[in-house]
């Protein structure tokens, strides 16, 4: 295995830059990271803003005045462009060719320190995301999974719709736009990730000549917020234009940086790594309860999420409810599954650790968790440190039956209780 590890750098104002240099490679991905997420809204009235302003940077800024011509600069040499808003970050990244890589740093500065927020296009470009929002809401499966972040977190920050709703989004004027770069957007809030056929050196001189930002809000220092104590376990949502019970059982998962977080993922790998694996050979090869089943993870600095989504016949909720809680009950100590899933994880790192871009948003996730990125043979490390022990105290933890939250999308006339 090649060395795919990280070099710590800082650029000449202040910004942790970690670089992985890839020498192999014909690309070069870099990305900005910022530590401000869907957590720094004030809601209700700024509900989806983050994720909003992430959308209109990509406007035009002082270099690019339009979209159009902002895309063109990498398009037209075969790179690309992106970004996602999570509840505690915002990610913006790039992907050039080798000769190209000077592109990658003056593009991410134009994106993040130069945006110019054009007044013109907030109206528009709030409608389309309304009608994501709607999209979202119109897909059983989605608004399942929205619904049951929100019963599992409460009046937690971590339960927001990162998308907010149309009333907030509609209501969004260049101002918002404006507070929220300027309370979030400095400094102290950035880390900048580089993987690809480019030297530390030449990284560290590429962001010291391209990226530089003027403004000066606020450090995001978050503090861990507890579940509120409730005893609720089951929601039921209905809706008219449905066949099935969408399913999720859900629970809250141990704070990222933990063990437990990793050996829940690890547990979620033995129950639901394909088509040979427990939770789809129990609920739909064997028993015929659905056409879709998952596990579904999330990990977040305080509170995580672990979940199973089924699909499924109304006469037959409750069995597959049943039979999935018996798939994690049954095989939390099953080394066999344990092999198989630590095989199946190191397998999937290998063909990200092939993909630059795919290497930057993975650091990325490491440093929303608040660590350091970890390189390969650091993340081997630790996927190889779970025992079988570790997984079934972690399933024991926080996966016992009486703490599972149900939450059920139904049909409108379907008697449950």
């Amino acid at each position: 295995m090649k060395d795919f590890s990280y070099e710590k750098l800082e650029t000449s104002s202040g910004v942790p830059l970690y670089a992985m240099h890839l020498p192999y490679a014909n690309t070069v991905a870099a990305g900005v990271l910022v530590k401000a997420g869907t957590r720094e809204e004030i809601w209700p009235q700024e509900a989806g803003l983050a994720h909003a302003l992430e959308h209109m940077v990509f406007q035009g800024t002082k270099m690019f005045p339009n979209s159009q011509v902002l895309s063109a600069y990498l398009e037209e040499i075969g790179g690309y462009s992106n970004a996602f808003t999570s509840k505690e970050g915002t990610f913006f990244y790039c992907r050039v060719p080798q000769k190209d890589k000077e592109k990658s740093a003056i593009f991410l500065n134009e994106l993040i320190n130069n945006c110019i927020i054009p007044e013109e296009k907030v109206n528009t470009e709030m409608r389309n995301i309304a009608e994501e929002i709607k999209m979202w809401n119109d897909d059983p499966e989605r608004f399942t999974l929205t619904s049951s972040f929100k019963f599992l977190y409460q009046n937690h920050p971590l339960g927001r719709n990162g998308l907010g709703a149309p009333e907030s989004v509609l209501s969004f004027k260049r101002q918002n736009f404006t507070g929220f770069l300027d309370s979030y957007y400095n400094n102290q809030n950035f880390a900048i990730v580089v993987a690809g056929n480019v030297s530390p050196k030449e990284t560290k001189e590429l962001f010291d000549k391209h990226f530089q930002n003027q403004r000066n809000g606020k450090k995001v220092e978050r503090k861990p917020q507890p579940l509120e104590n409730y005893t609720e376990r089951k929601k039921i949502e209905r809706r008219q234009d449905i066949q099935q019970v969408q399913i999720i059982l859900a629970c809250p998962a141990a704070p990222a940086a933990r063990k437990e977080s990793l050996s829940l993922e690890m547990f979620a790998a033995m129950i639901d790594g394909g088509s040979s694996f427990p939770l789809f050979q129990e609920v739909r090869d064997k028993r015929g309860l659905c056409y879709s089943t998952s596990t579904l993870t999330e990990r977040y600095s305080d509170i995580g999420f672990w979940g199973i989504y089924i699909g499924t016949d109304p006469k037959r909720y409750k069995e597959a409810i049943d039979v999935a809680i018996e798939v994690i009950q049954k095989n939390k100590n099953s080394k066999d599954l344990k092999r198989k899933a630590g095989d199946l994880i190191l397998g999937r790192l290998s063909l990200t650790f092939e993909n630059p871009g795919k290497i930057i948003e993975s650091a990325a996730h490491d440093i929303l968790y608040g660590e350091k990125p970890k390189g390969y043979d650091e993340i081997k490390n630790d996927i190889e440190s779970i025992s079988i022990q570790d997984v079934e105290k972690a399933v024991d933890a926080y996966l016992r039956p009486e703490d599972i939250r149900q939450v059920l999308l139904v049909p409108k006339e379907l008697e449950i209780n």
